[in-house]
């Protein structure tokens, strides 16, 4: 059987019903808001959609809804590789993630897989400003001059992609438990010039076999679909409640930039299996019994396997200092904050002397 792609549908206007005007969507109202008029329409999904998990096996399917239902122009930057897609009418000449001015216009390629669902701005722009700049002020041990050359030229909001994933796991281990058990000791010490025989608990570890099996389930793994978006950043946002999550619309993306996946399905699931990995090691390590282990083996079963392509919201500012990019994101849902910026070697220096010259006066008054 052939499947026919599913076009995309045509692209939709936000033009204000009261004055003509472009509306963009306003994080703070949670609607669609006209800047000349001030009138607000409510952003809505299209009537009866649903947030829902796909199995697996449905994978990347021709027929799946494609575009994201407004009209966009994509830029692609050859320094980072993000591809970032922007309303027809806005002009980029820095790359959003990484502020690159090498962005180039992307050539018309397949629609990417439509988002199955989004987390809309819950915070805007004037918020995410001050949260850089409470952050810079918190900075410890940073060269002096950042916060003048980490001005921010431009702090974008931008719909980041993500894949989740729903599963099950079934795992058996096995390993060596080891007990506690102590027996005394007896040992010769030197006292005042005379030898003293005195005795010490000393630690031993009985080794027994042990096993065990456990289940456990995965809801909403996120796993990050951008390659601009370094994946140790993307990794420490721990704060997306996908609880909030909403059937997609084109209306939250009005003003708003929005990155066009990378990462595909099956690449971002063997990153989900890893995750669940590395999870049922540590689990199951807290199942061993006794007081330490060693040998610990892991065989895990993973099943029921669903999937989503969600957009979530971020403020990313990247900014150069000493020629190396760093970047700073605000959860442009809940207004956690995470980024990265250079140490000052000198501040460093200095504190190490200090803690020195601390511990060697502490040394010197404790042998008077």
């Amino acid at each position: 059987m052939i499947i026919s792609p599913v076009p995309a549908p045509q692209a939709k206007a936000f033009r204000c019903e009261s004055c003509g005007a472009e509306m963009t969507f306003d994080p703070r109202a949670g609607a669609l808001a006209c800047s000349y008029c001030g009138a607000r329409k409510q952003a809505a999904a299209p009537t009866g959609a649903l947030v829902v998990e796909h199995e697996l096996s449905e994978g990347l399917a021709l027929a799946a809804p494609r575009g994201l239902g407004v009209a966009v122009k994509t830029i692609r930057c050859t320094e980072c590789g993000a591809e970032v897609q922007l309303e027809p009418q806005v002009t980029a000449t820095r790359c959003t993630f990484c502020g690159s001015p090498s962005v180039l216009a992307a050539e018309a390629a397949e629609e990417p897989i439509r988002p199955e669902s989004v987390l809309a701005f819950r915070c805007d722009r004037p918020a995410a400003l001050e949260s850089y700049r409470g952050w810079l002020a918190r900075l410890w041990l940073r060269p002096s001059d950042l916060k003048s050359k980490a001005a921010l030229e431009e702090i974008a909001g931008v719909y980041v992609p993500f894949w989740t994933f729903d599963c099950a796991v079934a795992s058996s281990w096995s390993a060596d438990s080891g007990y506690f058990y102590y027996t005394t000791e007896t040992y010769t010490d030197t006292e005042n010039g005379q030898s003293v025989e005195r005795t010490r608990e000393v630690q031993h570890v009985r080794w027994e076999p042990a096993s065990g099996a456990r289940n456990d389930s995965y809801d909403d793994l996120l796993v990050c679909g951008s390659r601009g978006l370094p994946q140790g950043l993307a990794q420490k946002l721990h704060t997306f409640d996908t609880s909030a999550l909403q059937p997609y619309s084109p209306d939250y993306l009005a003003g708003f930039r929005a990155e066009k996946y990378a990462i595909d399905l099956p690449e971002a699931f063997q990153r989900a299996l890893v995750q669940v990995e590395h999870e049922q090691q540590r689990r199951c390590a807290g199942d061993v019994p006794g007081d330490t282990q060693r040998g610990l083996q892991v065989s895990s079963t993973v099943s029921n396997v669903t999937f989503k392509h969600v957009l979530l919201p971020l403020w990313i500012a990247a900014y150069r200092y000493g020629g190396k990019v760093y970047r700073f994101v605000v959860n442009g849902q809940t207004g956690e904050v995470q980024g990265s910026a250079p140490y000052s070697v000198a501040k460093i220096a200095l504190l190490v002397l200090v803690v020195l010259l601390v511990l060697l006066a502490l040394a010197a008054s404790g042998h008077r």
